[in-house]
Parts: structure tokens; C-alpha cells; sequence
């Protein structure tokens, strides 16, 4: 990768790219100026570090005669989520495998004109990874002779999953159980056998049991049956004896059959006999026990055609002000607002919308920060919190502002109580702001109730080193943290579920996940964003990085099914090709997304979801929001939209405010 292209990933998003910032030490922060850097003196280049373990680098500012500079503002990030660099220590801390490039920059002013003029340098990290400590095997009934199951076991080093450990299966007793390499285990003969889950020298293993196989029936019910390409249907299995008996629940096989032409994943069925069509037509399922098949037939008709996306007007800020987050609401002056942040400057925006199409700039805020990252706003719109980070003075927070003419917000206070760190994102639940705060990776929670006294009234992290706090929803009392590698956590903040209160989080669940991008052979996390709408969970990712993270970041969005929520089980996804996701809103059956590369996208969430909800035309509808006169001409990179009074308002980093409108199909018959 190029240094132009490491740049382009490293300005994208602060968190993807695990941003630590070396607060000068000294007790004048500018006793020597960053203009006055020549190099910067990487010792040693490259490490090799496992898993959850450190190695000192050192990362020197030298001048010109090549004497080390103290007090120079530095950020160091890592390229993807494999490594970070703590400044504190020196060191390097490995969190997962594969290879990672870990950059430090110094920004200089140019003497000769506007501008930058960035001193740079590099280390290569190859994380290895942690040696598994225990196998834990999920137990299995007793299968009859002739049927076949799969083995399913978790790999663990330190008590953290190890998603990428390759088990290897063995029987006992090969001819009562074989079992392959892989986990398939296949009924021989009865009798009882020994299977053991083996990495290296660590072993897990279980007592199993083959039976005579009593089948001598099997049934699909309904074993016909209609429905829309995108809908779920359950099909359940019933297996009877000689005598016609129902054997009760029988370890079943699901399979698709290709039908004539047609390839075998034109559809899914999962292993409980659940099924949806990604494809119009005639499908096939069989249903299996041993020898004995049942085949059902279902005909897929075709979704809706999608909604068309029509622009209502298109907001330009001023030159080089990126923007980021916005929220928008009806101010207590009856009129529409939007707030938009900044990504590259350090302003707020206030929009008047109360006419969509003619959005205009009300007024404009400074902060103290690099970046204006997060607005939200309270219920009875009379305070807006927005979040900062690298602030000139390093006392990041949050600041607080008086919405009484809210084409005009005023400042009340900037709150550092604990938050000098940088908080990227925060929610806002009654008199209770919920701030994402970088310098712990924990949640805080701050009392507004008395805007010009706020003060901290509780705090909830992981209890672990190696962690990421991204973002924040609360939904019902129960809030959903974005913890990158760690996943989706749920915490009780006033649900009843685990005894959690609003100041006291009590956690009820965390869904982890890691999956392969690409051909590379690196694995990814990088929970960014969770939000909750009826049964589900959608969390989206955010890669860096990788080998297909060329043109942008990566990452899709997971379909996490919470109806039991202290047992989140991943149930679908929604993947666009070669685009990465950003932030999301749910509303009225409808998921609203912001795709760097593919603009805005808006998805139909109704009902059961199951499977591949792109193939299935679940997506009815989206917007490239790209101008000809961008940052980037003619380039999308959607940060996040939110539906408001009949239209959609979505941010773009290269373009500014958009303001559309989904105008359903016209359901009048065509002649």
C-alpha cells in the first residue's frame, strides 16, 4: 500500500484506524514547534507480537541535525484492527493475527504557503496468534445408525474465543461414530464411542451414543406451499417408526435441491428447517433422517419493485468543511433543524429545513477539537450534546448547548470530568447522556438534569485490556454498545432484564463475531455501529485495511435475532459488493444506512429475517449522494441518513446535506 493510500484509510474514521494520540509531557506544550520535525526515528521497524501480549517501540521526533525533539503532538494509528500502539508505554500491542502497519505522523504547517506538510514513519506488526488453553465441546444427542450430525466445539486462549484455531475431530471408536477431520459425524453401527476436539496438544471430548436407526417414515409439512421471495417460512420434519409412531425430535438434515438449470443457492434453509428464496420460481427442500428423505416444494413469487429515490434539494457547506454526524428535529420554536458536524474542521452547523427544499445555514459553532464527530439531542429539544476529540489544549468531552433559539444554539459548558480522552460518540436517555469515551474504552454516564452542573453519576466497561468502544444506542432500557473485536454487548440500563438501572449498567449479553473478508486469510470484528428494531439487532462493520479496502473500507451489516435477548443468535445479513457500511437508523419497517462507497441505501426489515437479505430485493431503494463539485467529485460517501416528516436527510463527508424522498412503486396495473 501506498503512503497516499494509508493516508486516504487513516482519514476516513478515527476508530477504524485505532487512533492513540501522545499528549505532549512537558509542562509547555510547545517547546518545540511540530514545524520544526525532520523525521521521524522508528526503533525498531518491524515486530513480531502475540496476541494479547506487548513489544516496546520506540517513535522519536528528530530536528534537522537529528537531536530528539520532547513535546511534539504525534498521532500514531494502526491500519486495521490487528495491532494499536500504546503512547503511554511505547509499546506495541498485538490483538489480532495477521500482518499490520502501524504509522506515526507529525503535522507541520508549510512555510511556503497553506497547507500541510506531514513527517511521517512506519512500523510493520506481525500479530501471532495466542496458543488455545481449552476446547469446549457443545454436547450432542444420541444419533441413530446411518444418520450423521456435525460437531460443533469453541477454541479459546485466555478465555477469548479463537475463531481462526483449526480443530481436528477424532473417534474412539470409528466403527460405532466416524467422524472426519472437519467435525461430520456419521452413525456406523450402535454402541457408544469417545470423540475428541483436538489443537495442538489441548483436547475437549464427549461420551456419544449410536442407536438402531427406528425410521422408517418421514414427512415435510406443508409440503407445498407459495410465498414472496424475502419471506420466512418454517418446515418442520416428522419421523415415525414401523408402526407409524412419531419418534419426537429426530436430528434432521436440510438440504436444497438445484432444480433444472437452476444452482442449489438461488434460496436458504437453515438447520431447523427454516427457509427463504433469494430468487423467484420453484424450489426444492428435502428433509433428511439416515436413508429416509421427504422432498417439499415451494413456489417463490417475486418482491415489489423497488421505490425510486427523488432528490428534494442538496445542502453545500462552506469549502473544505466536511460533514460528519447530523440530527434532526423540530426545534421549540415549531420550526426543523438540522445539525451537522464537521469532519476535517471543528465547526457545527445549524440548518433551517423547515422547508426541505431550500435547507439553509443558520448559524455555525466552533469547538476545540479536530473533528465534530457526534450531535444528539434531547427529547424536549432544549439541549444538544456534541462530542470532541483531540482538542489543541487535550481536555476533550462533551459540550452542552442551550437550544432556546435553536437557529442560534448557544454554548453552556464543555464537560472534561473524566473525558479528556476523547469521546467519539454518546446517546442521550432523559437527563442522562451515555458517552462513548476513547481514553478507557468505557461508557460514562453524565447527569444533564442541571445543564450548567452536569456532573458523572456511573461508568461500565468490558473487564479487559484489550478493548474498543465505538458507539452507543439505547432502545427500551437496554443500551447496545459497538465494542469493535469484542462485538455486540447489551447492558440493563432500566429494562428490568438484569436488574440494571439508568447509573448502574448490569450486562445482559454480548454477541462476538469474526469472519473472513477476503481471500488474505485475515479475520475481522470491527463492530462500529448496533442498533435495535423489534426482534433484531443490525450491527455493521467498519474494515480497514484489507486487500479488497482499496477504493475504501469494507463491512456489512449482521442480523442479530434478540426476541431472546440474553441469547443473541446471528440469523442473516445484508452485504452491498465491494462497499463498506457506516451508521444506520430504524424506523417504521425500514433500516436507513449510510455506505461509503454505495451511497444511501434503505432496506424493507419487515417480518422474519433469515439468510442473504440483499439477494432476497429486501433493498428498496437507494441514492448516490456524490457532486460533480465534491471534495472528491463525483465521489459518495454516505455517513449516516435519518428519516424526518416524510423525507430522508443524509450526510456526506465530500458533499455536504442531502434531502430525498422514497416515493413508493405506482401500484396502478400497466396496459
Amino acid at each position: 500500500m501506498s503512503v497516499h493510500s494509508i493516508l486516504r484509510t487513516m482519514s476516513v474514521c478515527v476508530v477504524a484506524a485505532g487512533l492513540s494520540l501522545m499528549a505532549a509531557t512537558g509542562a509547555h506544550a510547545q517547546t518545540y514547534p511540530e514545524e520544526a520535525v525532520a523525521k521521524l526515528q522508528v526503533s525498531p521497524e518491524a515486530v513480531t507480537v502475540q496476541v494479547g501480549e506487548r513489544v516496546p517501540v520506540e517513535i522519536t521526533p528528530l530536528d534537522a541535525d537529528g537531536n530528539a525533539l520532547d513535546d511534539i503532538m504525534m498521532r500514531v494509528s494502526s491500519r486495521g484492527s490487528g495491532a494499536w500502539y500504546d503512547s503511554e508505554t511505547s509499546e506495541v500491542l498485538g490483538i489480532v493475527p495477521g500482518e499490520e502497519l502501524i504509522s506515526a505522523r507529525v503535522r507541520r504547517s508549510r512555510r511556503d504557503g497553506p497547507g500541510f506538510d506531514d513527517v511521517f514513519g512506519f512500523v510493520r506488526v506481525y500479530v501471532t496468534p495466542a496458543p488455545v488453553d481449552e476446547i469446549e465441546i457443545e454436547p450432542q444427542p444420541t444419533i441413530f445408525a446411518g444418520t450423521r450430525t456435525t460437531l460443533t466445539a469453541r477454541a479459546s486462549s485466555g478465555g477469548e474465543p479463537r475463531h481462526d484455531a483449526e480443530i481436528e475431530w477424532t473417534s474412539s471408536d470409528p466403527s460405532v461414530l466416524r467422524v472426519t477431520a472437519g467435525g461430520l459425524a456419521i452413525g456406523i453401527s450402535p454402541g457408544e464411542t469417545r470423540v475428541t476436539a483436538r489443537v495442538g496438544d489441548v483436547t475437549g471430548s464427549m461420551s456419544m451414543r449410536v442407536e438402531r436407526d427406528p425410521v422408517r417414515g418421514l414427512e415435510i409439512e406443508p409440503p407445498a406451499q407459495t410465498l414472496q421471495v424475502g419471506n420466512v417460512t418454517h418446515l418442520s420434519a416428522t419421523a415415525t417408526d414401523e408402526r407409524g409412531r412419531d419418534l419426537g425430535n429426530v436430528s434432521t438434515e436440510w438440504t436444497l435441491l438445484p432444480g433444472p438449470g437452476h444452482a442449489h443457492d438461488r434460496a436458504f434453509v437453515d438447520a431447523d428447517g427454516a427457509f427463504v428464496a433469494y430468487e423467484a420460481g420453484l424450489h426444492r427442500v428435502m428433509a433428511s433422517v439416515g436413508s429416509h428423505s421427504a422432498v417439499a416444494e415451494i413456489v417463490a413469487t417475486p418482491r415489489p419493485p423497488r421505490h425510486t429515490v427523488r432528490l428534494i434539494a442538496h445542502g453545500v457547506a462552506p469549502a473544505g468543511q466536511a460533514t460528519t454526524d447530523l440530527w434532526v428535529f423540530e426545534g421549540q420554536d415549531g420550526r426543523d433543524y438540522a445539525y451537522t458536524g464537521t469532519y476535517s474542521g471543528n465547526l457545527m452547523y445549524a440548518w433551517d429545513v423547515t422547508d426541505p427544499t431550500r435547507p439553509m445555514i443558520t448559524d455555525s459553532l466552533a469547538f476545540d477539537g479536530r473533528r465534530v464527530n457526534d450531535i444528539k439531542i434531547n427529547g424536549d429539544a432544549s439541549v444538544a450534546v456534541v462530542t470532541s476529540e483531540n482538542a489543541a489544549n487535550r481536555r476533550n468531552g462533551i459540550t452542552l448547548l442551550n437550544l432556546a433559539d435553536p437557529a442560534h444554539p448557544t454554548r453552556i459548558l464543555h464537560f472534561t470530568d473524566g473525558l479528556t480522552g476523547g469521546v467519539h460518540n454518546a446517546w442521550i436517555e432523559g437527563d442522562l447522556v451515555y458517552a462513548v469515551h476513547y481514553g478507557t474504552a468505557d461508557l460514562h454516564i453524565i447527569d444533564i438534569s442541571d445543564p450548567a452542573n452536569p456532573r458523572r453519576v456511573g461508568r461500565w466497561g468490558l473487564d479487559k485490556q484489550n478493548k474498543w468502544l465505538h458507539d452507543v444506542n439505547i432502545e427500551d432500557g437496554l443500551a447496545y454498545l459497538s465494542y469493535w473485536d469484542d462485538g455486540v454487548v447489551i447492558l440493563d440500563v432500566g429494562n428490568g432484564v438484569a436488574g440494571g438501572t439508568p447509573t448502574d449498567p448490569q450486562f445482559v449479553a454480548q454477541h462476538k463475531y469474526q469472519y473472513q473478508l477476503g481471500n488474505d486469510g485475515e479475520t475481522y470484528g470491527n463492530t462500529h455501529h448496533a442498533v435495535r428494531y423489534g426482534d433484531y439487532v443490525f450491527a455493521g462493520d467498519e474494515i480497514f485495511g484489507c486487500a479488497e479496502c482499496l477504493n475504501g473500507p469494507r463491512g456489512y451489516i449482521h442480523v442479530i435475532d434478540v426476541s431472546d435477548v440474553r441469547r443473541p443468535v446471528e440469523v442473516g445479513y445484508y452485504r452491498v459488493p465491494e462497499a463498506g457500511a457506516h451508521n444506520m437508523w430504524a424506523e417504521d419497517d425500514k433500516l436507513y444506512i449510510g455506505y461509503y462507497q454505495a451511497g444511501l441505501r434503505v432496506l424493507d426489515i419487515s417480518g422474519e429475517l433469515r439468510g442473504d437479505l440483499y439477494r432476497q430485493g429486501r433493498e428498496i431503494g437507494w441514492y448516490m449522494t456524490e457532486d460533480a463539485e465534491g471534495t472528491i467529485p463525483n465521489t459518495t460517501d454516505t455517513w449516516g441518513a435519518q428519516p424526518y416528516k416524510g423525507n430522508i436527510f443524509a450526510s456526506d463527508p465530500n458533499s455536504g446535506l442531502w434531502v430525498v424522498k422514497l416515493v413508493p412503486p405506482d401500484p396502478s396495473p400497466v396496459f
